[in-house]
């Protein structure tokens, strides 16, 4: 390496975001499980709509292992959701941080009592409780509850966070010295290059200069890449890329670690363009106020596709997320004549890096750059409004991440429907902030009114209710998605299906009340479950569109009547009534 690139690529670390990793005590936090550390999910791994914010550590797919506090503290929060977390600890520690267990199956005596004593006081499933200081005061090591797969959790295993306390930001567990064992590089995939701009162009090309894939105007072109040994890595043989104009780059990668197969988040990802280094990511910290903004981090549209988590190494003019480093942004801009080796830097947060270094070659874009003279042109930092037959749609300013050629038509309407089906773009284009859709619907019966929403429907056929309100022959709703949109009603009742109970049943030798409560468009509002009359505890888990009463002191020996109410998001009701003894 020249001495003028090592002195520049010194100065550019010195000054990225992230500062001295080295500053995180590597001897405050134990694990907060006995049995060795294996990640199923690492610190900012790429999630729908968020990176991950701690470390899922398996479970041998199994429930109630013990859970240790990780540091002397203080349980300065529990909450209990039927998504989400689940049931989570949060623990304050004299040295500035908090650490978070979630996904928890149940926790400690103490902490279980205050927890069911506040449910029933609230008559509430889901609660969120800050305790005083000095009402649960816990040591290193102490036991504070068992793991689970509550909440949104997709198996068993241990959600575990460290955060600061005064921002509440969370940061990457693996700079505090937890015994993670990891030697193994990353794994790189692929490559893509971007034509930024209506002059740029790019090309693979094939054995003989053959073009095997070009792209101008916004468009991308993929190659795939190959490991060449001792954490070397290369394109695909026989290929080689051109690009003229403003280009960007992007690179698909995960890491792995010795205990584990599973594919996780890389650390830090630098590019350099020979001698110049114009970009840098690193995974220290993030913020959850801006955690939708990995929808500008990634190419969302390769995300929505093919379900591939490439990471862009050039910023979007929309995107906040403090994570980055770059020269101009990380574009690249090449002439005809060019010659400039890439070269990709990929590394986890132990330090086990892999490359990839390729020559671009640069060149001539011919041709006039081709503009979609149907769309309409919607500029990601100034409000928009479009208005077509039978549709408003307005786009508050920061609701896109660049500027975007938006696209619209009509579709003939399904049965059921109450208005045309409005095609808004597309599914693969990401929206930040949220979009205004006003479609008319003056054929909804009066009586139907208060049952009208605006689905969108998926590619599968789906529905998915954006909720939405009738007036004047408008149904009004905001959503966060482009696609397509028409207005239905939502008339029938949500699901009660009894599990292990039916009129007149004994449940003598059962410890629960087990139902399923469902609905399929505008979703469940509110639930409760009585027994004679008097609310009782039903915990909810949403995945499961389970609801479960434990027997508990507040149902003696003896003959009872249970009901439950369920309520939807239009307001659709159902009860289930049945008596039973035990």
């Amino acid at each position: 390496m020249h001495l003028s690139r090592t002195i520049w690529i010194l100065a550019f670390v010195a000054l990225a975001y992230s500062g001295d990793p080295d500053r995180y005590p590597d001897d405050a936090f134990r694990s907060p499980l006995e049995i060795p550390i294996s990640l199923s999910g690492n610190f900012a791994e790429m999630r729908s709509n968020h990176f991950h914010t701690g470390l899922d550590i398996r479970t041998n797919g199994q429930t109630g292992y013990r859970v240790y506090a990780a540091a002397d503290g203080w349980i300065s929060r529990v909450a209990v959701s039927s998504g989400g977390y689940g049931n989570a600890l949060y623990l304050n520690h004299a040295n500035g941080y908090q650490t978070v267990y979630a996904h928890l199956e149940r926790f400690s005596g103490p902490v279980a009592d205050y927890v069911e004593s506040a449910q029933y006081a609230r008559r509430s499933f889901q609660v969120d409780l800050q305790p005083t200081r000095d009402r649960f005061p816990v040591k290193k090591g102490d036991v504070i509850a068992l793991s689970g797969n509550s909440g949104g959790s997709g198996g068993p295993h241990l959600h575990f966070e460290i955060r600061e306390v005064g921002t509440a930001k969370p940061v990457n567990p693996l700079l505090f010295g937890l015994p993670v064992e990891d030697t193994t590089r990353p794994r790189l995939y692929r490559v893509k290059v971007y034509a930024v701009g209506r002059s740029a162009g790019v090309q693979v090309l094939g054995s003989g200069g053959r073009i095997l894939d070009s792209a101008a105007d916004g468009g991308s072109v993929t190659v795939t890449v190959e490991d060449a040994g001792s954490g070397r890595y290369a394109l695909r043989p026989g290929t080689r890329i051109r690009a003229s104009g403003r280009v960007g780059f992007g690179i698909q990668a995960t890491d792995f670690h010795d205990a584990s197969s599973g594919r996780l988040g890389v650390y830090r990802i630098r590019l350099a363009a020979g001698e110049r280094m114009v970009y840098e990511s690193e995974m220290e910290k993030l913020d959850f106020a801006l955690q939708r903004y990995i929808n500008a981090h990634v190419d969302y549209d390769e995300y929505s596709r093919r379900d591939r988590w490439v990471q862009r190494s050039h910023l979007l003019p929309g995107n906040r997320l403090p994570l980055y480093r770059t020269e101009r942004g990380g574009y690249v801009e090449f002439a005809a004549g060019d010659t400039l080796t890439m070269r990709y830097d990929v590394e986890d947060a132990a330090g086990n890096a892999s490359y990839l270094s390729f020559p671009v070659l640069g060149y001539d874009a011919a041709g006039a750059p081709v503009v979609d003279s149907l769309a309409v042109q919607v500029a990601w930092n100034r409000s928009t409004t479009i208005e077509r037959p039978g549709i408003l749609i307005r786009i508050p300013e920061g609701s896109l991440y660049e500027d975007l050629g938006l696209r619209y038509a009509t579709i003939d309407p399904p049965a059921g429907a109450y208005s045309s089906v409005h095609r808004v773009h597309d599914e693969h284009t990401p929206v930040h902030a949220p979009i205004s859709l006003s479609i008319e619907a003056a054929s909804v019966p009066d009586r139907l009114h208060d049952k009208t929403l605006i689905a969108l429907r998926t590619r599968s056929g789906g529905l998915v209710s954006q909720g939405g309100e009738w007036e004047n022959g408008w149904v009004n709703t905001r959503t966060r998605s482009f696609g397509d949109f028409f207005v239905t009603v939502d008339t029938l009742a949500p699901e009660i299906r009894p599990l292990n109970i039916s009129d007149g049943a004994s449940l003598a030798r059962a410890n629960s009340i087990r139902m399923r409560i469902r609905d399929d468009l505008s979703g469940i509002q509110s639930y409760e479950g009585l027994v004679d009359g008097e609310w009782v505890l039903f915990a909810h888990d949403a995945k499961s569109s389970r609801i479960e009463y434990t027997f508990d002191g507040h149902v003696a020996r003896g003959s009872h009547v249970v009901e439950v109410r369920v309520t939807d998001g239009v307001g659709n009701r159902n009860v289930y009534r049945a008596r039973f003894t035990r």
